[in-house]
């Protein structure tokens, strides 16, 4: 497949106006996806959860705040957990609520490309009401169904390119 090359979906409805970028890194992916007045409100790093240790090092699962050692949490606005055999971290800028699309996007595309998938995303409307999240959030998911079956045909492409090879 040729990954060398990122490309970007758009996709609107009424006011609404979603972008998703995905970007190849080696073997990994880095999407971004964004909408009205971006920024980024979320991070989510996907990993296959058997490319890793059974144990987290103590180094990264304590968080030092006022001198003080908790044990299994980063920060206040960070989590990690593994979800059908994808390990997930999270991490959420406080007050946005962003990683609500980008979760579904990098335990999706971690789970087909069996790759590790960043997401980052920023989406932010002013007096968006609650069925325009859920507008935003149908968007995300079905930018995010278009950029996979991409990715599928690049895949079988390079692949039916490689046997005639």
């Amino acid at each position: 497949m040729e990954r060398s090359q990122p490309f970007l979906l758009r996709c609107t409805h009424g006011r609404l106006a979603l972008e998703l970028r995905l970007l190849p890194a080696g073997q990994d992916w880095q999407l971004l996806l964004t909408g009205g007045d971006a920024h980024i409100g979320a991070v989510i790093l996907a990993e296959p959860a058997n490319a890793l240790p059974p144990e987290v090092p103590e180094a990264m699962s304590a968080h030092t705040a006022g001198g003080r050692s908790r044990p299994g949490v980063m920060s206040d606005t960070a989590s990690s957990g593994t979800e059908d055999g994808v390990r997930l971290h999270v991490l959420r800028r406080t007050g946005h609520h962003d990683d609500k699309a980008a979760l579904p996007l990098a335990r999706d595309y971690c789970r087909a490309l069996k790759a590790t998938v960043c997401v980052s995303a920023g989406i932010h409307y002013d007096h968006i009401s609650r069925e325009e999240i859920d507008t935003v959030l149908a968007l995300a998911r079905m930018l995010g169904a278009c950029g996979l079956r991409r990715l599928r045909r690049l895949q079988e492409n390079d692949h039916a390119d490689s046997e005639r090879s």
